[in-house]
């Protein structure tokens, strides 16, 4: 239930995405395509021709080719990605980010039967993740150590909600057999949480308001 893993497989890139799409023909010209990307603040353009999704120009590529004698010589075409990696609208979250890391990219494009349809950037990744994570949401968080034993997660659950608390996400910090898990919770007796859970046993119990 709180499983964030799970919340991203379960999350399709179509929620994420950006729908309206800043496009650029192949035979644009270089400055017209910094031109495209100063005026709009964007780092990427998918190439459409034909209402087809034709390739990839991103602020990197023209960097390497910005000369002045060059600027009114090359095209688009010229410096394009030709086949990049994309994805479709219902890529599972997860796996676009995965791509995303893996290939040290910028961006996806969402290309369906040969259109884009839409463009997905570590920035909306970025966006997902913290509304899934509730970071920017007000509330506090309760640090605790979990028992090595079966149902103490289900228990701390239960203790945070018997005392109002309501559970906004879940993060765990990995170290060895003292992994942490963090309750990002909104209201709830905080004090009385903690109590309970080192009445209980449980260890590194902390509260951060």
């Amino acid at each position: 239930m709180y499983d964030v893993s799970a919340i991203l497989v379960s999350m399709k890139v179509e929620s994420w995405m950006v729908k309206d799409v800043i496009t650029i023909g192949r035979d644009a010209g270089i400055r017209d395509a910094l031109m495209v990307m100063k005026k709009y603040s964007v780092r990427h353009l998918p190439v459409v021709e034909n209402s087809l999704f034709a390739g990839l120009v991103t602020l990197g590529d023209l960097k390497q080719v910005i000369l002045a004698s060059m600027l009114e010589t090359l095209k688009v075409s010229d410096v394009m990605i030709q086949e990049p990696f994309t994805i479709t609208r219902d890529t599972s979250l997860d796996l676009a980010a995965q791509i995303i890391y893996e290939k040290r990219i910028g961006c996806l494009p969402v290309v369906e039967d040969g259109i884009l349809v839409g463009i997905l950037t570590v920035n909306d990744i970025l966006k997902a993740f913290i509304d899934i994570m509730g970071v920017l949401k007000s509330g506090a968080r309760v640090d605790v150590i979990l028992k090595n034993v079966h149902g103490s997660f289900d228990e701390v659950i239960s203790i945070i909600e018997r005392y109002g608390g309501y559970i906004i996400s879940v993060g765990m910090t990995i170290n060895g057999d003292e992994n942490t898990h963090h309750f990002r919770i909104s209201g709830g007796d905080t004090a009385a949480i903690a109590k309970e859970l080192t009445a209980l046993g449980y260890r590194g119990v902390k509260v951060i308001e």
